[in-house]
């Protein structure tokens, strides 16, 4: 559980750092750079929750 956690953290203070380098570079790009992060990992825990859902029968 703590493991867990902290691989949360590190991952969210880097994705943080790039969105933030790209920030200084131009405004406009932090924000692309933190939306496309954002959606990324709304779409891998989208998939992560599909396959861990029990499959249901069709009939």
């Amino acid at each position: 559980m703590l493991m867990q956690l902290i691989v949360f953290l590190v991952g969210l203070a880097g994705a943080a750092a790039i969105a933030f380098g790209a920030w200084l570079l131009t405004p406009a790009a932090g924000f692309i750079v933190g939306g496309s992060l954002a959606v990324f990992w709304s779409w891998l825990m989208a998939k992560s929750m599909a396959s861990a859902a029990p499959a249901k029968g069709g009939d």
